[in-house]
């Protein structure tokens, strides 16, 4: 009889938890919702400039940032009183090692530039990265610098 009341509860705890967490598990029905940084900068010429401006010190040395890398969708953040588009790309086949992020302040805000950083991992034993470089692109603030390092190393 124990058994049986041991079972009911877990059965009861896990369908709850399904149910809590099935709405943070669904997906987006139209993929219309989702936008790639390469969809934004073609329709913000704006934002698109400053993307421009603040990838170039690395554009030459890492040739894949020109071509817009493997990308993930947009997504969007506020901190500091601004609301920002979180781009994000990785070099293809080697995400692992190579990753950008950018934060381009939102088209409703006046205020602000885009910032950035790069990450190249080195010398990965399988236990991660042996070393990291991480090259700050524009001048980010401590509150961006901060948001940008926990984004290129989640």
């Amino acid at each position: 009889m124990r058994s049986t009341h041991l079972f009911r509860g877990t059965i009861s705890l896990a369908l709850a938890a399904c149910f809590v967490a099935a709405p943070a598990l669904a997906a987006p029905n139209n993929p219309d919702d989702v936008i790639y940084p390469r969809d934004l900068l073609k329709a913000k010429p704006a934002q698109a400039k400053q993307y421009q401006n603040v990838v170039k010190p690395v554009a030459s040395e890492h040739a894949w940032i020109g071509k817009g890398g493997t990308q993930t969708p947009v997504t969007e953040v506020s901190f500091g009183g601004t609301d920002y588009a979180v781009l994000s790309s990785c070099k293809p086949h080697d995400c692992a090692n190579e990753n950008l992020v950018v934060l381009l302040p939102g088209s409703n805000t006046a205020q602000g530039e885009a910032v950035g950083a790069l990450v190249a991992n080195t010398g990965d034993q399988g236990l991660g990265p042996a070393r990291s470089t991480i090259t700050w692109l524009g001048e980010p603030a401590r509150d961006q610098r901060r948001f940008l390092g926990a984004y290129l190393f989640r």
